[in-house]
């Protein structure tokens, strides 16, 4: 029951004992709407004794301010107070509390009238503006003139100039101070209300002046009552006859003793905002309930805009209020989640669902479903609800993970308050990075589980007694449950796998899903008890995604953003949501920031405009937090990254955030929430009395958040860029290399084979078939050290001593737009990278990180040249020498390789690698796909015009199709193996029960015939980097990039014939590998390999193919990547051998089937053999098939 009803009911309750009955409910109902605008406080304003409390009250709180103010800056460093020392803030101090206390005299002793002095101004201010605050159905937030008008009023008061009044008299009456019986803080005009209710109810307060205090109560009762009963006529003629004949005084003595308790707690804001906290959550309520058919969006909408209309205060109230009831609890969950920085775009959320085929499987693990999702509720009914209760949504970095959760709580929650179904399951989101926060010990799941739903719950039934219905458990932050190191997290991980097995065991209805960063997950959750849990990856946006985003939520700038970001190396960090807002937010004028440091400087610039300018927030006029001198030049910055300086604010969050980085262990990469008393030892430079209002200022520019009696940064990345902020800084002060050397150390790591336990070979011996190969643990400085390169004075320097603990991470760091690298260092990074990734005594994922580093920063392997098409990239060629070579094989492994037989063949040169994405982007950014002259057949043109584009993909499936109906057990052996998801199964079973029509339809749906101007898969993170070989690209793709190199050159580049590519990898000792005759797990990227993707080229040199001789010095001796990583297209049609070079196999006009050579990441150790065929149709574009271009003359 909010005021309104009590004062109501106190009325009709008067009424009652004249009627001698029950009062009916529709006058209860009739009285509510009356009373809907009425507002008591303006029968209060009239009363002369009462605004003569008020007064006393405003004198009262102002010394509390005063006396506060003057502790606080005398607890403060000479330096933080700005252009006031303490004197000058004492002789203020002494003169304001002097005058005050002459007015408190006055006012006891009756001596003047309301509105003869300056306090009473700022009073009616104070209670206008509260009345309305508070004024049923509206939700405005206090106006902040009413704080700032505290300095005004003192200033009429001593004489003295506003303007020279010390900023921190204004900040404490801005942050409050406790109330003197609730203990809670309140601002000061929230404090004049508890002063002034209690001076009202405690006759000890002011005993000279309690007698009129109590006669203007019971006069002031005796008002609201008359008043009450005037606006309530006119609902029926009963009511009417009885307030006609009633006497308000007796009204008003029936009720005595509950008016007078019931009016001071109106008065004080603690109650007034419980109230109004209850009334937003049956507003939302009410809002889901009065529009069940009403579209989704427009009830979040709702939601949304309601939110926005509170101020911090008032959502504070609602982020802490316990709900009472389901129905309050859901509407608390809508309101936490519809917080604009929450606010998602679902179009702009692709979903790809990754079912797991379990550990047994041989091949990938997960299979993606050819189906892109934009909602999580649409992929838990897709899964088996029945099989796969727990589900992993993975993603990079600001991909959005954690609002898909919330969203998923929100969506939930209102669907539930709008269907009113009792199966409607209760949500509970959890952030895993406050799981055993504060312990060395491992908490029990259940038990910690249980004991944050009590904490966030009043009178609800305990979290274990609602397992026996449906509820969705929302577990944020997989890789960010604390630990000490990776053994320590693997036991609090399997802490997690032992308590999911018994849920999943014992509460069929009960589903669990988790958030984790894509290169932390793996299969972590997986066990015997269960074995597969499907993974939703949130998928990079594409780039028409990208463009579309713009031209929604900047359609000002969007033409001039996009042309910007378009083949520009910033494109990747712009294809999430989170990185396009911050990007938005700040773009007034159009422009890209140069890189991520300045992405970020921008948005807390934007930020602190917001709070310091625009809102004139109070917090931010105190020197000491953002200095004077820095306030008046805001805007006219030095440097890129350049934040004010002078105040504490923006140093202290660095350090704060450095801080909690050394906290983690030294594998830990997760964001660090801290208990609040524990962040205020950690801020120990600065004033005790300055610590709370720092942190409620960075609260206000949305870099930290206050969520209970934690602190953390709004996201982990902030964390990362202050911590950086702080890291540049002491690099900037480093005075000596030894110095220097400490801060890189943070950044040491293993490289040598030798050095590093297990090794690749033991690790690979305890894996299962379908587990893959794990990374080398990162440091979780990585992204710091990143930010930092950007922000420090002296590039060279810093990344030079980097590389000696570091050298992949200090490749990254010069690889960035907004690092100033001398081109020595940059070439010197990059040999030193060539020779890490080549090196056999290096680890072999320590060597596929550092070709992945090298691909970002350039491999000067590949020669930058520029051609009458545009830049292009000359690849590394091996002289191939002409002779007589052994092709085929009669080993009996394959029948299409025998017979055995020898070819002639003329000297030839081929790549040294598999083309490149990095190579093939040159054709791309070229106009490659949009140039009909690189299309030179007639197939080659109609796949270019798209068609018959989806052609290979429906065939493969009739081909499987054809298999299953035609060999009646294959299908159950599938099922008896369980290589795969009963849902695959089930799509597999309802296919083979399908007409050949309905078949044919749904093949068309999946794949239909499209133009396409990228490659497959040059989207995917997984495959689309620098160094990685392109994947994803036909036949017809492979022949185009061929054409266009070869006018870029004036040199007739090719694919090679199967018996030249054979040729080169066998060599002319016929070897069976290109590199020997035997084979070892870790000699190439096959499927034994477990890496389960592409490699960048060239990490395997044990697997390289020697050349006999060469014919020029300078020339490569040996070709890489012959055997695994990708097939590679030849120009050779599929038929069977002996090999005739003139009977059309190299024909390129047919459509037939083409040679494919080298096996791939996806095969077996078999298919890398020298010998070993493959074929697809000429359209085919997989994510293991790509090329290498062969040069049938000299490269000049």
């Amino acid at each position: 029951m909010d005021w309104l009803d009590k004062l109501s009911d106190l009325v009709l309750g008067g009424l009652t004992s004249t009627l001698g009955g029950a009062l009916p409910e529709h006058w209860r109902r009739g009285v509510r709407e009356r009373l809907g605008d009425f507002n008591p406080y303006n029968v209060i304003a009239g009363n002369h004794d009462l605004l003569r409390a008020a007064r006393l009250a405003w004198v009262r709180a102002a010394i509390d301010v005063l006396e506060a103010g003057k502790k606080s800056a005398a607890a403060m460093p000479a330096a933080a107070c700005g252009e006031f020392n303490q004197s000058a803030m004492v002789r203020f101090e002494t003169l304001a509390v002097k005058e005050l206390k002459k007015i408190r005299s006055d006012a006891l002793d009756r001596r003047t009238d309301p509105g003869h002095n300056p306090i009473d101004q700022h009073l009616q201010h104070i209670m206008q503006g509260t009345s309305e605050y508070v004024a049923p159905g509206e939700y405005r937030a206090l106006d902040q003139s009413l704080t700032q008008q505290f300095n005004a009023t003192l200033a009429a008061l001593t004489g003295w100039p506003v303007y020279e009044i010390p900023a921190i008299f204004g900040q404490i009456a801005r942050d409050g101070l406790p109330t003197m019986d609730r203990g809670a803080k309140r601002n000061f005009d929230e404090l004049v209300f508890a002063v002034f209710a209690e001076s009202l109810k405690n006759p000890n307060i002011y005993p000279e002046a309690a007698e009129a205090f109590n006669i203007a109560m019971q006069d002031a009762a005796r008002k609201l009552s008359q008043t009450i009963l005037d606006q309530i006529k006119g609902i029926d003629k009963k009511l009417d006859n009885l307030v006609d004949n009633a006497d308000a005084q007796q009204v008003f003595l029936s009720g005595i003793d509950v008016y007078l308790k019931v009016l001071p707690e109106l008065l004080q804001g603690q109650q007034r905002i419980e109230d109004h906290t209850s009334r937003i959550l049956q507003i939302i309520e009410t809002t889901a309930r009065s529009s069940p058919n009403e579209p989704e969006e427009a009830i979040t909408a709702q939601y949304q805009k309601l939110i926005e209309h509170l101020d911090r205060e008032e959502f504070e109230q609602i982020l802490t209020h316990t709900p009472r009831s389901l129905e309050a609890y859901r509407a608390h969950c809508i309101a936490r989640w519809s917080q604009k920085r929450y606010i998602i775009d679902k179009q702009f959320t692709p979903l790809t669902l990754l079912l797991d085929q379990g550990e047994n499987n041989p091949g990938e693990r997960y299979q993606k479903i050819d189906r892109e999702f934009h909602d999580l509720r649409d992929v838990l009914m897709a899964i088996d609800q029945t099989q796969d209760r727990v589900l992993v949504v993975t993603g990079a970095p600001g991909s959005g993970k954690s609002t898909l959760l919330r969203r998923l709580e929100l969506d939930l929650a209102s669907a539930a308050l709008r269907s009113d179904n009792p199966d409607d399951p209760i949500t509970l989101f959890l952030p895993l990075n406050a799981f055993g926060q504060r312990s060395d010990t491992i908490p029990e799941p259940e038990t910690w589980i249980a004991q944050e739903w009590s904490r966030m719950t009043d009178g609800l039934p305990a979290f274990v007694a609602l397992l026996g219905r449906p509820f969705v458990l929302l577990l944020d932050g997989l890789n960010e449950i604390p630990h000490g190191n990776r053994n320590d997290y693997d036991n609090r991980l399997g802490a997690w796998k032992v308590y999911l097995d018994k849920l999943v065991r014992d509460h069929p209805q009960v589903r669990v899903v988790f958030s984790c960063r894509t290169q932390d997950y793996g299969s972590k959750l997986t066990t015997k008890d269960l074995p597969r849990v499907p993974q939703v990856e949130v998928a990079p946006l594409s780039p028409s995604q990208v463009k579309h985003y713009l031209e929604i939520y900047s359609p000002e700038h969007a033409t001039a953003l996009w042309n910007q970001l378009d083949g520009s190396s910033q494109f990747d960090l712009y294809r999430s949501p989170y990185y396009l807002r911050l990007l938005i937010e700040q773009s007034s004028d159009g422009q890209i920031p140069a890189g991520r440091a300045s992405l970020f400087t921008g948005y807390v610039r934007t930020m602190l405009k917001r709070e310091m300018i625009d809102a004139d927030n109070v917090r931010f006029k105190s020197d000491a937090l953002v200095h004077l001198r820095d306030r008046e030049r805001f805007g006219q910055w030095k440097t890129l990254h350049e934040l004010p300086s002078r105040g504490l604010l923006f140093k202290t969050l660095a350090s704060f955030a450095f801080n909690l980085q050394q906290q983690r262990g030294s594998e830990d990469k997760s964001q660090v929430r801290i208990d609040y008393d524990a962040a205020l030892k950690v801020l120990s430079e600065v004033p005790d009395d300055l610590k709370d209002s720092l942190l409620k200022a960075a609260v206000d520019l949305q870099i930290l958040d206050l969520p209970g009696d934690d602190v953390l940064f709004v996201h982990q990345l902030l964390q990362e860029y202050f911590a950086a902020r702080h890291l540049a800084e002491a690099v900037n002060a480093a005075v000596d290399s030894g110095t220097l050397t400490t801060l890189c150390k943070l950044a040491a790591v293993k490289w040598l084979a030798a050095d590093i336990s297990p090794r690749v070979q033991e690790e690979l011996q305890t894996l299962l078939k379908s587990e893959t190969l794990k990374d080398l643990p990162t440091i979780g400085w990585e992204e710091t050290f990143l930010l930092a390169a950007a922000m420090v004075n002296q590039p060279d320097a810093f990344l030079r001593m980097l590389a000696d603990f570091n050298l992949p991470l200090a490749g990254r760091c010069a690889a960035q737009p907004d690092v100033a690298l001398s081109e020595d260092l940059r070439t010197k990074l990059q040999h030193a990278l060539v020779t890490r990734s080549r090196d056999p005594a290096t680890d072999l994922r320590a060597r596929i990180i550092a070709g992945h580093a090298l691909g970002a920063l350039g491999d000067p392997r590949f020669q930058h040249q520029q051609g009458p098409f545009g830049a292009f990239l000359l690849p590394p060629m091996v002289a191939i020498p002409g002779g007589v070579y052994a092709i085929g094989s009669d080993e009996g492994i394959d029948a299409d390789e025998a017979p055995q037989h020898s070819i002639p063949l003329k000297p030839f040169q081929l790549g040294q690698f598999p083309v490149t994405n990095a190579e093939f982007r040159c054709f791309i950014d070229a106009g490659g796909y949009q140039d009909e002259r690189w299309w030179d057949t007639p197939a080659a043109q109609r796949w270019h015009r798209g068609v018959g584009t989806g052609k290979a993909r429906r065939k493969n499936l009739r081909y499987w199709r054809d298999r299953f109906k035609n060999e009646s057990d294959l299908l159950d052996r599938v099922a008896e193996e369980q290589a795969w998801p009963k849902e695959l199964l089930r799509t597999w079973q309802k296919h083979c029960a399908q007409t050949d029509e309905a078949f044919d339809e749904i093949l068309v749906d999946l794949f239909p015939d499209q133009q396409f101007t990228l490659p497959e898969f040059w989207n995917d993170p997984a495959f689309n980097a620098p160094s990685q070989p392109i994947v994803g690209v036909c036949w017809f793709e492979a022949r185009a990039y061929c054409l266009w190199l070869s006018a870029q050159t004036g040199q007739p580049f090719r694919l090679p014939s199967e018996v030249e590519w054979e040729a080169a990898a066998r060599g002319q000792e016929n070897r069976c590998y290109p590199w020997g005759n035997t084979i070892e797990t870790t000699d190439c990227n096959h499927l034994e390999t477990k890496i389960r993707r592409t490699t960048p080229v060239g990490v395997f040199p044990q697997s390289d193919a020697p050349v006999l001789f060469h014919r020029r010095q300078t020339e490569c001796t040996t070709l890489s990547d012959m055997a695994g990583n990708v097939w590679e297209w030849t120009i050779s049609r599929h038929v069977s051998y002996p090999y005739q070079p003139d009977d059309g196999r190299e024909d390129a006009q047919s459509e037939d089937a083409r040679v494919l050579r080298g096996g791939s990441w996806r095969y077996n150790p078999y298919s890398v053999r020298a010998c070993a065929r493959h074929y697809d149709h000429p359209d085919s574009r997989g994510n293991d098939i790509g090329f290498r271009v062969l040069c049938s003359s000299p490269i000049e």
